[in-house]
């Protein structure tokens, strides 16, 4: 009986010992079991995508690339030929799997933004389309919403929109909610609710909802001449106080929201913990403790639902690498329980 049990937690210790956690260099996470890695060769500027076991970024020094996330292969495909693009900090890089297409954000100046267009079946860049001022972005379904600036900066935190961006070339970029504030990310869930989380410098910051509804009675047809109207903070619902300026966020097919904020020195990633209201409604996954050097929580990716094993993708230093954090599969958690188990009746025996 005692030969059976040391072979069974021999085996359990050699199991949990392959699939150890890994660690990051970027981020300390608050439930030991949990796993992240950090993706070495790939470098994180703005909002990304994953879908089907790839992540798809743009760097301002190499444009887009795509990042195996079974291999950590990266992949670099290029950028057109012009490209506006001050060549570092440009604000995003999206996927959709609808079209096959990836969309590249640059930053001109504070002033001057593009989105270029890469066609995945054809392997051909488009010419580019203007806009003011991009901070972040994100899909809903052949939509892309845009979070950023509306107006030339010229001073002071009133010109910051989520607005819906006009793919086709003519400059009607629709507004759809202003935010104020200093810029932060944008997700939009599946049934085509809107998350955002502001940074504001003066006041408190907040992580607020708006329905598909209220957005759909803002979408407005302004070639058409229709008067640009849009919702503000007060009009979404609050979900929960935030301990410091917002950056990214993901909302995952569960519906799990994921926010990352800094209020230097100390940066978080959250989860909303599903009560709405005042208070901090959230819990901590991960933050900056015990971690060296500059932290900036950044952009959040995730194709699946986190509590469910799939891996939540980030970047948690200032153009750092791609990170994924993952939750234990249940086997995993199995193991672990007849491990503590096993260990319990081997020292009852020697009693």
């Amino acid at each position: 009986m005692f030969g059976r049990i040391t072979f069974i937690m021999l085996f359990t210790v050699a199991v949990l010992a392959a699939t150890a956690p890994a660690d990051s260099a970027y981020i300390s996470l608050s439930d030991p079991t949990w796993t992240a890695e950090d993706y070495s060769g790939s470098q994180i500027e703005g909002s990304f995508s994953v879908h089907d076991g790839t992540a798809h970024y743009w760097r301002g020094s190499n444009g887009y690339n795509t990042l195996n996330l079974a291999t950590g292969v990266v992949t670099n495909i290029g950028k057109p030929d012009p490209c506006n693009s001050n060549g570092y900090g440009d604000p995003m890089g999206l996927y959709d799997p609808n079209t096959n297409s990836f969309y590249a954000g640059t930053y001109v100046s504070s002033s001057q933004s593009y989105i270029y267009t890469y066609d995945c079946t054809a392997g051909t860049w488009n010419t580019g389309i203007e806009m003011v001022n991009i901070y972040g972005g994100a899909m809903s379904g052949a939509d892309m919403y845009i979070s950023g600036l509306r107006e030339p900066w010229t001073g002071g935190f009133d010109c910051n929109y989520i607005s819906k961006c006009d793919l086709s070339g003519d400059g009607y970029h629709d507004a759809l909610i202003q935010t104020g504030g200093a810029s932060a990310n944008v997700a939009v869930d599946d049934a085509g609710n809107v998350f955002y989380a502001n940074y504001d410098t003066s006041g408190p910051c907040a992580l607020y909802k708006w329905t598909a509804g209220q957005v759909a009675g803002v979408v407005n047809d302004l070639a058409g001449g229709d008067t640009d109207t849009f919702l503000t903070l007060a009009e979404g619902e609050k979900l929960s106080d935030m301990p410091g300026g917002a950056n990214g966020i993901v909302v995952d097919d569960a519906g799990n929201i994921f926010i990352t904020t800094n209020a230097w020195p100390d940066s978080a990633l959250l989860r909303w913990n599903g009560t709405a209201g005042d208070g901090d409604n959230y819990e901590i996954v991960g933050d900056n403790d015990g971690i060296a050097g500059f932290a900036w929580f950044g952009p959040l990716a995730i194709d699946g639902d986190f509590l469910a094993g799939d891996t939540l993708y980030g970047s948690y230093g200032y153009n750092g690498p791609v990170t994924g954090i993952t939750v234990p599969e249940p086997a995993t958690m199995c193991l672990l329980g007849i491990g503590g188990g096993l260990a319990l009746l081997r020292r009852r025996r020697k009693k």
